[in-house]
C-alpha cells in the first residue's frame, strides 16, 4: 500500500490558509474593560446565584410572578444605596443587634389586634428563639417563661 502523499506546507502555514484575517478574533486590550472592583464582581457573582440559571419558553403564572418579584428586589441587591458596610462577598453585612433587637420584640407581649394570632404564637415564639440562638444570643433567661 502507497502511502498518501503528504502537503509540503508547514502546519502553520496551512492554520494561516484556514484562517483567513477576516475571519479571526481579535484580542481585547485592557483598556477595554472597565475597572471592576472585588466588591462588584462579588455583588455580580451573587445576583447571577439569585436569578434561574435555567430558562425555557413556557410561561406559567408562577414564573411570571417569580420574574415580576425578580425585578422588583433586583434594583435592592445591585449596589448598597443604604451605604452598609460590606462583608467579602460584596454583600451587606449582619445587623446583629437590630436583629436581636427585633426578635426580642416579638418574643413580648403582642396589642389586643394580634388576637387572631393566637394559634401561631407557638410557631412565633419558635422562630424566633431560634432566630437569637443562630446569632447566638444567650436564650437562658426565656427558658422559666
Amino acid at each position: 500500500m502507497a502511502d498518501p502523499e503528504l502537503p509540503s506546507t508547514t502546519p502553520s502555514s496551512r492554520l494561516e490558509e484556514i484562517l483567513s484575517a477576516e475571519a479571526r478574533i481579535e484580542e481585547l486590550s485592557d483598556s477595554d474593560y472597565e475597572d471592576i472592583t472585588e466588591e462588584e464582581m462579588a455583588n455580580e457573582a451573587y445576583i447571577k446565584s439569585v436569578t434561574s440559571p435555567i430558562r425555557d419558553d413556557l410561561q406559567t403564572q408562577t414564573s411570571k410572578v417569580q420574574d415580576e418579584t425578580l425585578e422588583v428586589v433586583l434594583p435592592f441587591l445591585e449596589g448598597n444605596p443604604n451605604q452598609f458596610e460590606l462583608n467579602i462577598f460584596g454583600l451587606p453585612k449582619l445587623q446583629r443587634a437590630n436583629h436581636i433587637k427585633f426578635l426580642k420584640q416579638a418574643l413580648g407581649d403582642y396589642p389586643h389586634q394580634f388576637a387572631m394570632m393566637d394559634a401561631s404564637r407557638p410557631w412565633l415564639l419558635y422562630w424566633s428563639l431560634q432566630g437569637l440562638t443562630a446569632l447566638s444570643y444567650d436564650i437562658s433567661e426565656y427558658q422559666e417563661r
